[in-house]
């Protein structure tokens, strides 16, 4: 009857810790999209230039240099992470709709553990 108990509260702190890094990750998703977005002059914290690049809507050809990021108008969805020690894949939808352009797309971020938070690697948007 113990080994049963010491299983079963083993499988709860896995999924316990799981969670929990789910949720680390759901959050570093989020901050990278918002920064990739921003045009943030700090974006090598969070992502290589490539992921940069991939997802910044004026490097894409999207629109012209006179986008303004604006946060209202930016919806960042459920972020689906799957991990595995310092390595995660972060599958999330985000939405932004401004006067002159909008979209919705899939994005799919490759993360790794770095220096205590997690960056993007690489990056696959479907528009």
């Amino acid at each position: 009857m113990k080994g049963k108990r010491l299983v079963l509260s083993l499988i709860i702190v896995f999924v316990a810790v799981y969670i929990g890094f789910g949720a680390w990750i759901s959050h570093d998703t989020k901050r990278i999209l918002v920064a990739a977005m921003s045009g943030d002059p700090g974006y090598t914290e969070y992502m290589d230039e490539a992921v940069y690049h991939d997802i910044h809507p004026v490097q894409r050809g999207m629109t012209n240099n006179d986008y303004a990021y604006d946060p209202a108008i930016h919806d960042i969805g459920f972020v689906f992470p799957l991990h595995f020690f310092g390595v995660s894949l972060a599958y999330v939808t985000q939405q932004y709709f401004g006067e002159q352009f909008g979209f919705r797309e899939p994005v799919r971020l490759t993360l790794q553990l770095k220096s205590g938070k997690w960056y993007a690697t690489g990056v696959s948007i479907q528009p």
